[in-house]
C-alpha cells in the first residue's frame, strides 16, 4: 500500500512526470514505441511484486477480520492480493489520461486492461500452476509451488523450503538491476527511460521489503524497526553529497577591474556602448532550451551580441542554458549545434530518478558516506554528456572562465543555514558582499567542474539533494540548495551588481546604456483556483510554487522602477502556455514540448527583438 500510494503521487498528482507520461505512444519514432515497451513491462514487473509482496504477508499474518465470520476473512485474504497487483496498472492508467488532457487513448485503454486481466489471471493462478507443474518433467523445478492462503499462519521455514528458488531468483534479479545502474547509471536509464526506471524502483524496493518480512519471521527479530533506527542514526555521519572539488580556485578580477576593463575593450569613454545585463529564470530543461534558443535568436539577428553581453544570473535551468551559449560561443567548431533543436536532447531527468532509487538510497542505510552514490554527480555526468565533447564541462569553472574576455556569471544557490544567497561566479564580488551575499570560492577557495558549478545552482528539492561544502579550512560550512529558493529569476543579484555597476560608470564616465534582459518561462496567470481535495498534503507544496514566482514577480517589478529612473531598459521575454497546457520543470522534454518551445521562439515579437539589439 506504501509503493502504491507513492506511485499514486509520483505519478498521477505530481505535475513532474507528465511530459514523460504523454510521450508515450503505441505508434511514432523507435525510440517511443521502445520504452513504451519498456513501461508495460515495468509495470507489469510493479503489478507482480504487490501480489507477491502482499501474499507474503499474509502468509505470516493470521488474518480473520471477525472471528465468527472465518469464511469472511478467507475470502479478503484472496482479494486483496488480486487487488493490488490490478492498481499499478490502474493508476499508471490513470496518470496517462491526465497526461493527455483526460483523453482516453490506445494506451490508457491497453493499460485498464491489462489491470483486469491481470486479476483474472491470478484468479486462475492455482490451476494455471499445477497444470503447468504436471505438464513437462522439468517445470517443477522453474515453477514455484503454489501455496494457499488460510486462515492461520505458516512457519517462515515452510515457505523458505516451498519457494526458495522463487526468492533466490528475486534477490538475484534485484541484485543484477543494481549494478546495472551503478555501472551505467546514465547510458541504461536513457535507453529504458525515466517512466520505466521509475516503475521498476518499485517493484525492486518492494521485493526488498518483502525479503526484510520475510527475515523477521525467519529469525523472529524486528528488522524492519532496526532498519529505521539505523537509518535515522547514520543520518548523522554518512552524508555523501560534499562538492567534488579539483583544485585550488585561480585567482579572479574584482568587479571594478572586471568592468573597467570590458568598457575600455569597447572605447566606452568615446563610444556609446549597450551592456546587456541577462537573467535566466529556472526551470529544469525546459527553462534551459528556452534561455539557450532566445540567446542564439539574438546572436543571429545580431553579430556583435555575444560581444556586449557584460553579465549573467542564472538559476536551475537557466544555468544550464546559458553555460551551453557560452561553451559553444568558446568552440567555433560546434557551432552547428546552437540551431534550435540540435542541442539539450538528452533525457536528463532518468539517470538522476535511476540514482535516486537504485545508487544513492542504499546510502541512508550505510552509516559511512560513500561519495560515489551521491546522484548529484550523475546529473552533473549527465550535463557533460549533453555537449558534443564532455570534457569541456569536466574543466574547472574558474580554469574555463576566470578570463577577462568571458562576461561576469553569476550562477545563483541558497545557503540553507542562512537562508542567504551564494553566489557562484567568475568575478570575485567583493562590492556585493554588504548585501548578506555569500561568495563560493572566497569560502572554499577550491575550484570546481563547470558542471558542477551549473549543478549547484539546480540542486531542486527530492530529486536533488542538498550541496555539502566545506571553507578553505576543511571545516563544514553548510548546505547549498536551488537558487530559485531565495529568487527564481537572479533578478535580485543582477540588481545588486548594477547599483555598483552605475556607479562605476558614472565615476569613470563611461557611456554605456545597460539593457536587462529577463528570461522567463512560467506561466504570466496565476491559477487560484481553490484545492478541493487533499488539502493538507498539496498546500504546502502549492504556496511554496506560488511564493517562489510571486517573489520573482516582485523583485522584478520594483527593479524596473530602478531601471527606468537611471534612464536605463529592461526587457521580459516570456514562454507563454494555456492555463491547462503542460510544460513541465523537470530534466525532460518530450517531442511535443521542444516542438512547442521552437514554435514560441519563431513567434517572438520582432518589435521586441528590434528594441533590444537597436543602436544605443
Amino acid at each position: 500500500m506504501l509503493f502504491l500510494a507513492l506511485g499514486f503521487f509520483t505519478l498521477v498528482v505530481f505535475d513532474q512526470g507528465q511530459d514523460i507520461l504523454k510521450s508515450l505512444s503505441l505508434t511514432g519514432s523507435s525510440e517511443i514505441v521502445r520504452q513504451t515497451v519498456f513501461v508495460l513491462f515495468a509495470v507489469s514487473w510493479w503489478s507482480w511484486q504487490s501480489f507477491r509482496s502482499a501474499r507474503v504477508i499474509l502468509h505470516f499474518s493470521y488474518f480473520n477480520f471477525w472471528s465468527y465470520r472465518p469464511s469472511y476473512s478467507f475470502r479478503a485474504q484472496v482479494f486483496i492480493p488480486r487487488l493490488l497487483a490490478s492498481l499499478p496498472f490502474f493508476i499508471l492508467a490513470m496518470a496517462v489520461y491526465r497526461a493527455n488532457g483526460a483523453s482516453v487513448t490506445a494506451l490508457v485503454a491497453l493499460l485498464f486492461s491489462l489491470g483486469i486481466w491481470m486479476f483474472v489471471l491470478l484468479h486462475y493462478r492455482k490451476s494455471i500452476i499445477v497444470k503447468l507443474r504436471s505438464w513437462k518433467e522439468f517445470l517443477p523445478n522453474v515453477i514455484p509451488d503454489y501455496i494457499p492462503i488460510k486462515n492461520g499462519a505458516y512457519p517462515a521455514s515452510f515457505i523458505w523450503t516451498k519457494q526458495r528458488k522463487w526468492f533466490l531468483f528475486r534477490i538475484t534479479l534485484v541484485v543484477a538491476l543494481f549494478v546495472g545502474f551503478y555501472i551505467y547509471p546514465i547510458h541504461l536509464s536513457q535507453y529504458l527511460g525515466s517512466a520505466t526506471v521509475v516503475l521498476i524502483g518499485f517493484g525492486s524496493w518492494l521485493i526488498l521489503a518483502s525479503i526484510v518480512s520475510f527475515l523477521e519471521k525467519l529469525i523472529r527479530f524486528p528488522v524492519s524497526f532496526s532498519i529505521l533506527l539505523l537509518v535515522v542514526a547514520s543520518s548523522f555521519f554518512n552524508n555523501n553529497h560534499e562538492v567534488e572539488t579539483i583544485g585550488v580556485s585561480p585567482i579572479r578580477a574584482d568587479v571594478e577591474a572586471h568592468f573597467t576593463q570590458w568598457a575600455n575593450a569597447r572605447n566606452a569613454k568615446a563610444d556609446s556602448t549597450v551592456a546587456y545585463l541577462i537573467m535566466a529564470e529556472g526551470g529544469g530543461l525546459r527553462s534551459a532550451y528556452w534561455t539557450n534558443g532566445i540567446l542564439n535568436l539574438l546572436e543571429s539577428r545580431q553579430a556583435n551580441f555575444h560581444d556586449n553581453i557584460y553579465s549573467y544570473s542564472t538559476v536551475s535551468g537557466g544555468s544550464l542554458g546559458v553555460m551551453m551559449y557560452e561553451t559553444l560561443n568558446d568552440h567555433e567548431q560546434h557551432k552547428d549545434l546552437k540551431m534550435p533543436g540540435q542541442y539539450l536532447r538528452e533525457d536528463l531527468l532518468a539517470p538522476i530518478t535511476s540514482s535516486l532509487i537504485f545508487r544513492d538510497l542504499l546510502q541512508k542505510f550505510i552509516p559511512y558516506p560513500i561519495k560515489a552514490l551521491d546522484r548529484s554527480r550523475i546529473l552533473d555526468k549527465s550535463f557533460e554528456q549533453s555537449l558534443p565533447d564532455p570534457l569541456l564541462w569536466q574543466k574547472g569553472f574558474l580554469e574555463n572562465y576566470a578570463k577577462s574576455e568571458h562576461p561576469m556569471i553569476i550562477m545563483n544557490t541558497t545557503h540553507v543555514e542562512s537562508g542567504r544567497r551564494m553566489l557562484v561566479s567568475n568575478v570575485d564580488i567583493n562590492g556585493m558582499k554588504s548585501r548578506q551575499i555569500h561568495d563560493y570560492f572566497e569560502v572554499t577557495g577550491q575550484d570546481i567542474k563547470t558542471s558542477t558549478a551549473i549543478g549547484l545552482s539546480a540542486r531542486f528539492p527530492f530529486i536533488t539533494p542538498p550541496a555539502l561544502i566545506k571553507d578553505r579550512n576543511g571545516n563544514t560550512y553548510g548546505n547549498l540548495v536551488d537558487g530559485g529558493y531565495y529568487e527564481n529569476l537572479g533578478m535580485q543579484s543582477m540588481l545588486d551588481l548594477y547599483t555598483i555597476l552605475k556607479k562605476l560608470s558614472q565615476k569613470h564616465r563611461y557611456r554605456i546604456q545597460f539593457r536587462f534582459i529577463a528570461i522567463r518561462n512560467t506561466k504570466s496567470q496565476v491559477d487560484d483556483k481553490p484545492l478541493k481535495g487533499m488539502v493538507e498534503t498539496l498546500a504546502p507544496a502549492q504556496t511554496f510554487t506560488n511564493i517562489w514566482n510571486n517573489n520573482s514577480n516582485k523583485v522584478l517589478s520594483n527593479g524596473k522602477l530602478l531601471i527606468e529612473q537611471n534612464n536605463d531598459e529592461i526587457y521580459v521575454l516570456r514562454l507563454e502556455r494555456e492555463d491547462k497546457e503542460n510544460i513541465p520543470l523537470g530534466w525532460y522534454l518530450s517531442d511535443d514540448a521542444r516542438n512547442n518551445l521552437n514554435r514560441q521562439l519563431n513567434s517572438l515579437s520582432n518589435l521586441t527583438i528590434d528594441r533590444i539589439l537597436k543602436n544605443p
